[in-house]
């Protein structure tokens, strides 16, 4: 398995230049002041206004036993079109989107690169609609802290962002002050350790099974086997200590593995 490392404060990058040396600075300086909400938005607005991407959006949610992030718990946009933001929530886009199955703070992950290895046809179609929205080219950053079993993610579109190394560096040496920001800002409850009991693919499962589909229909929503549900759906019963498989729903919502939440909440 591999590991993503515990959070932590990244380098300077080289050969900067003094200009945008001290433009990275003056973000990591300003990301240490950000208390509120209010204050992570306007400070994201500004950073908008100074990097070269077209949209933006910050999200922070739990990592699973594979250092993948698991659920989304808060999610600040800049200026993603909401009705996407809506619509990949509502669709769980999370569970097929490649960019998440990259551990979360491993490095910058291109869109594209990414996307070349998709394989079911979940993957495919979340793919081409996000393209469909301008959204089918950028590059996130993340940073993961073990301690706080939480993972920040920040993703920006927009050829020239991708086309800018240097500019990619800078961004990936901010992302662990936002990752702090967002904890301050999100507040979240200690997570309990039963709700991290699932493997990604488990965790994928239950939700659909919280949403009442059945195995045929989240195999051919995975495009996986029938059979190879079964055997997960098994372990999930397994694991939560539960009788049957509604009684594996019931247990894994009171443990604090919901749906996704609404992008409005």
């Amino acid at each position: 398995m591999t590991k993503a490392p515990l959070f932590y404060s990244r380098p300077l990058p080289e050969e900067l230049g003094p200009e945008r040396t001290y433009a990275l600075l003056e973000w990591i300086h300003m990301a240490g002041h950000v208390e509120v909400e209010a204050q992570l938005k306007a400070y994201l607005e500004y950073l908008h206004q100074q990097i070269p991407t077209e949209h933006m959006v910050l999200a922070m949610g739990r990592l699973n036993q594979s250092h993948q992030l698991q659920r989304l718990e808060k999610v600040v946009n800049v200026n993603y079109p909401l009705h996407w933001v809506e619509h990949y929530m509502s669709e769980n886009y999370a569970s097929c989107d490649p960019v998440l199955r990259t551990p979360v703070g491993s490095g910058p992950v291109v869109w594209k690169d990414s996307f070349a290895y998709a394989k079911t046809a979940l993957e495919k179609r979340f793919i081409a609609e996000a393209a469909s929205m301008g959204l089918g080219c950028g590059v996130s950053f993340s940073s993961a802290s073990e301690r706080q079993n939480l993972a920040c993610v920040i993703s920006l579109t927009g050829e020239e962002m991708i086309r800018d190394h240097q500019l990619i560096e800078m961004v990936n040496c901010l992302v662990p002050h936002l990752h702090q920001a967002m904890v301050r800002v999100a507040n979240l409850a200690p997570n309990s350790p039963s709700a991290m009991l699932l493997s990604h693919r488990e965790y994928d499962i239950f939700q659909w099974m919280s949403r009442g589909k059945t195995n045929w229909e989240i195999a051919t929503i995975l495009a996986i086997s029938e059979r190879t549900v079964k055997f997960h759906v098994a372990n999930i019963i397994r694991k939560l200590d539960a009788n049957n498989r509604t009684h594996a729903i019931v247990r894994g919502l009171q443990m604090g593995l919901q749906p996704p939440i609404a992008a409005n909440e």
